[in-house]
């Protein structure tokens, strides 16, 4: 996402979670750890601003680990080629300059990053899965200027996908009374990681 030039006479988008890490302007209090086959949420602020978490980290090996941010076109970030969540993968066992960071591109045929980051959304990028790591990342909804990620295991990730969805539907629609109750309880059940009840309460009749 740190690429040059995204907007003739622009400036260059702001720094990467990995390089911030490096620079030690990422504290660990602002970080979520997260192992592997663990269920783990977060509200993750814009990585150009201040917050209380700023970036997810999945080790997966010695080697290597997962970063995952919010990148929104403020601050540093105001000149992007694309917002959301953009999930990066560190491989410390390569020289740095060749490829030790990559962007695990969410639509690797648009150019230039145009459609990099993962988002609830968009069906073909509403979710990001590593079978062989037993990993999948799922992008949710905003809460105040916070976009949320949810990070669970593949076989959980059907389940909690189509509950997220079905949340952000609900949010969309026109609200009355029962409608927010539902959604409260409907959120409050995704965030125990009861997908299914949580599915079950946000697609039920009013």
């Amino acid at each position: 996402m740190s690429q040059h030039l995204v907007e003739n006479d622009k400036p260059c988008p702001g720094l990467s979670s990995f390089t911030k890490i490096r620079l030690g302007w990422i504290s660990q209090e602002k970080a979520l750890l997260v192992k592997t086959g663990e269920t783990s949420h977060v509200f993750l602020s814009p990585l150009a601003q201040k917050g209380n978490k700023l970036v997810i980290k999945i080790p997966i090996n010695n080697e290597n680990y997962y970063l995952i941010e919010n990148r929104q076109p403020i601050g540093y970030d105001k000149i992007l080629p694309d917002s959301g969540i953009l999930i990066l993968k560190v491989n410390t066992g390569v020289e740095e300059g060749y490829g030790n960071v990559q962007v695990m591109n969410a639509a690797p045929t648009a150019q230039n990053f145009s459609k990099a980051t993962y988002k609830l959304g968009i069906k073909e990028r509403n979710i990001y899965i590593d079978k062989k790591n037993n990993v999948a990342v799922i992008p949710l909804w905003k809460e105040e200027d916070n976009l949320g990620v949810l990070i669970t295991t593949v076989e959980k990730s059907g389940a909690a996908l189509k509950a997220a969805i079905t949340i952000m539907e609900l949010m969309k629609s026109e609200k009355s009374p029962e409608k927010t109750k539902k959604l409260r309880d409907a959120v409050a059940a995704f965030k125990t990681y009861d997908f299914e009840g949580s599915y079950s309460l946000a697609s039920s009749t009013p």
